[in-house]
């Protein structure tokens, strides 16, 4: 089974892969305010459910097998049994290029006939998708207000014996740039700050930032040395402070 993420993310959208054989995936932070989750768990399976009734690997290997068999065998019978008898009749051996335009129109009309039942199969069902993820875009819209982010759903089911759903939705616009250190551990949904020297409280990028993880030790503890020598962290009389009483 494989693992739920997030198949690919661009500015503006965000793209899932989905598959019957892999759990629902989840939704991008993004999207909280504008899609329920609740909502997001029951459409998903049912979107797989519908791909997977116009996804039959046996049917269309069967389909096409009979096709390639249909295009060979029909215009051998037919030239065996009409044509070739008719060219014995014929005093002019030129008079044969006619009868072979006839097999070969043949063949192409067998092919056409497998393939358009096939692709108007394929049409139905991409439209059916299409029709339903465009009535989650309109519940999804309901509760916005007029002019609001609403989320524009587009989905896409591949053929050729792939079970892949590719479901793309979009993203709100960025939000403003946060006043967080450029070098702080920020999640990828919140935007870095434009001026690289905007902190917060922290000093600017040029003064020698660093992140915490490249701290030998947590800076408010001054060179305490996590306990290795039963030692308290000197938060108290460490010689870095002073104390007075003053009266109230």
């Amino acid at each position: 089974m494989s693992i739920p993420i997030i198949s690919a993310r661009t500015p503006g959208q965000v793209t899932y892969d989905l598959d019957s054989r892999s759990p629902v995936p989840t939704l991008a932070h993004e999207l909280h305010e504008h899609i329920n989750a609740g909502a997001w768990a029951a459409r998903i399976p049912q979107l797989i459910r519908l791909s997977n009734r116009y996804n039959k690997p046996v049917l269309e290997t069967i389909w096409f097998i009979a096709m390639f068999i249909a295009t060979l065998a029909v215009p051998t019978v037919l030239r065996d049994l009409l044509i070739h008898p008719a060219m014995k009749k014929t005093e002019h051996h030129h008079e044969e290029n006619p009868y072979n335009f006839i097999t070969f129109a043949v063949a192409v009309g067998i092919v056409m006939l497998f393939t358009a039942p096939y692709v108007l199969w394929k049409c139905a069902g991409q439209a059916r998708a299409t029709t339903l993820v465009k009535k989650w875009e309109a519940e999804d819209a309901r509760p916005h207000a007029p002019g609001a982010f609403v989320p524009v759903w587009s989905v896409k089911l591949y053929c050729n014996y792939s079970s892949i759903t590719r479901l793309t939705i979009t993203t709100p616009e960025a939000a403003m740039p946060s006043y967080f250190h450029p070098a702080a551990y920020m999640p990828s949904w919140i935007n870095g700050p434009i001026d690289p020297g905007a902190g917060n409280g922290f000093p600017a990028a040029n003064q020698g930032f660093q992140r915490p993880a490249m701290y030998g030790e947590p800076p408010m503890y001054g060179n305490y040395n996590g306990g290795a020598d039963g030692t308290l962290p000197p938060y108290v009389n460490d010689g870095m402070r002073s104390y007075s009483d003053e009266k109230v």
